[in-house]
Formats: C-alpha cells, sequence, structure tokens
C-alpha cells in the first residue's frame, strides 16, 4: 500500500488496523474539499473533474463512517469539514424530489467512468443512490439541532416511501439502501420504517443476486449491511467472501477489474493503478466487518 496507493487509502489500512489515529482522514480529505464545501479532484477515482459534485460528497461520507466518525466526534476539523459539506449540499446544490443529481455538467469537461457522465441516462442508472445514503450520513453525522438534519429527517420519509413502492433496484441504489439502513441502525431512527425497508431489500436482492461474484454491492456494499437476516443471502455473502480472499493477487494487494465502460480517455489505464489501492481499503473492510480479518 506505500508504495502502491494513494496517500488517503494509505491512512484508510493504516486505520482499519488501528496503527494511525483515524483523524488523519481528515487531513487527507482537506486535499479534496473545494471551497464551496463539496469535494472534487478524483477523491471518487473514476471521476477527475476538480470541480465539486454530490457523488464526490458522498464518497467523503462513506470514508468517514467507514472509520466510525459521528456526531459525538469531538474534532474541530471535523466539524469543519462535515458543516462546509452539510452547506453544499443543503444550501447550495438542493435536492429536487427528495433526491441529488450525482453528476455536474463540468463532469464532462474532464476524464470520467461512463456512469459520471451528466445527463438523463446517468440518473435514470443511480435512481436513489447516492442520494438516500447521504441522507442517512447526515443523520449520523451531525447534531439534531442542525438545520441539515431537520433537512435531512424530510427527505428521509419520503425517500422510504418511494424505495418501498419499487419493484426492483439498480446495483447502485441496493448501496444506497442498505448505507440508509445501517445508519438508522446506528442511531436507532426511523425504526418500524427500517424494518419494512430490510424484508423489502431482501426479497428484492433474492430475486437479484447472483452468484457470479458481481453482485457483491447488492449482498454486502461497502457500506456494508449487515443486518440482512436471511440464510439464502448470507450462504452467498459467504461464498463472495471465499472469493475475496481467494482473489488477492501475488503482489498482496487487489487488482480493479472494472472498466469506465468505454474508451474515451486515456486516464483510465491511471486509475486502474489507483483503483488498487482502493479496490484494497474497500476489500480489508468488508472482510474486517464480516470476522474474516484473523
Amino acid at each position: 500500500m506505500s508504495n502502491k496507493a494513494r496517500d488517503i487509502d494509505v491512512c484508510l489500512i493504516y486505520a482499519l488496523d488501528g496503527s494511525m489515529p483515524n483523524e488523519y482522514l481528515l487531513d487527507c480529505l482537506m486535499m479534496y474539499q473545494n471551497r464551496d464545501g463539496g469535494f472534487g479532484s478524483a477523491l471518487h477515482i473514476d471521476n477527475y473533474n476538480k470541480n465539486s459534485s454530490v457523488y464526490q460528497v458522498y464518497e467523503a461520507f462513506r470514508l468517514l463512517d467507514m472509520l466510525g466518525f459521528d456526531k459525538n466526534t469531538n474534532n474541530e476539523l471535523f466539524q469543519t469539514i462535515v458543516n462546509k459539506a452539510g452547506n453544499y449540499l443543503y444550501n447550495r446544490i438542493p435536492p429536487v424530489s427528495n433526491k441529488w443529481n450525482p453528476n455536474v455538467l463540468t463532469n464532462n469537461e474532464y476524464p470520467h467512468a461512463k456512469d459520471f457522465t451528466f445527463g438523463d441516462d446517468a440518473i435514470k442508472k443511480f435512481g436513489v443512490h447516492p442520494s438516500m445514503a447521504l441522507v442517512g450520513y447526515t443523520l449520523v453525522l451531525f447534531n439534531e439541532t442542525k438545520a441539515y438534519y431537520k433537512k435531512a429527517l424530510k427527505l428521509a420519509s419520503g425517500l422510504i416511501d418511494e424505495v418501498l413502492t419499487k419493484t426492483e433496484l439498480t446495483k447502485y441504489e441496493f448501496i444506497s439502501v442498505n448505507s440508509f439502513i445501517n445508519s438508522m441502525r446506528k442511531i436507532n431512527l426511523f425504526i418500524e420504517e427500517t424494518n419494512k425497508l430490510e424484508a423489502h431489500v431482501i426479497e428484492l436482492a433474492k430475486k437479484t443476486v447472483s452468484l457470479d461474484f458481481k453482485d457483491l454491492d447488492a449482498i454486502h456494499p461497502i457500506d456494508c449491511a449487515l443486518y440482512l437476516n436471511d440464510n439464502e443471502l448470507n450462504d452467498k455473502k459467504n461464498l463472495e467472501l471465499d472469493y475475496i480472499i481467494d482473489s488477492i493477487a501475488p503482489h498482496g494487494l487487489w487488482d480493479h477489474l472494472e472498466s469506465w465502460g468505454y474508451n474515451t480517455y486515456a486516464e483510465e489505464d491511471s486509475a486502474k493503478i489507483k483503483w488498487i489501492g482502493a479496490d484494497t481499503v474497500n476489500n480489508y473492510y468488508i472482510l474486517k466487518i464480516n470476522g474474516r480479518i484473523e
């Protein structure tokens, strides 16, 4: 990791194994946060846009949640980072119909994966993602007295109702709904609604998830849903955890197998190298919270 990964991924792996303080992540995130409070500059590796976007804020909040930061964190830099990000999300680019557009027009001016092209196709593919995850993270990261917390409460109800009416979820939507469920379990909020969501997601996942090892996000996304209490899905999850362990490369990390979806940008090659570190962090995290690290 020290030789191949980005600084932020080195920080994460050391923090996850307890050899580095979690607060170093805050210093790393400062390098990606823009003056408007959002994040850019390939915090999410598949989008080289230096300008802020909602999806990059989701990536920042995901990493903070991974290391256990929440509203009880007593750190001035943490408060500065999340408050600026909250202002960007809820005041600068407020959601429409309970959802944010994950992409911004300036994405199209920089190298990026096809999914991050600004346009209607991406909106259909993302659905409630990352909006639902962001709402959950907001309720975890912000104090109840904050305006952002109160706005997130209102958004949550609408998003829950929307998901409960869906007969299928995209891969991205599985990530967001599972993330939201995890957030609500942490803070004991929307308990009855979360139980309904969980049951609904289980049924949809059982129809959708195969064993071709490409559906990891539906079973145990990086925002890992430990609460899918279903034997069938749990068996599939354990098989896929075995697959993660077996697929580690000879160099000791995990190679990136995904593509940008087209051959438009030569920068995809450099992105795949950066992903080696980020994928290793994500896989290590999944293995750790599922009890697969001795």
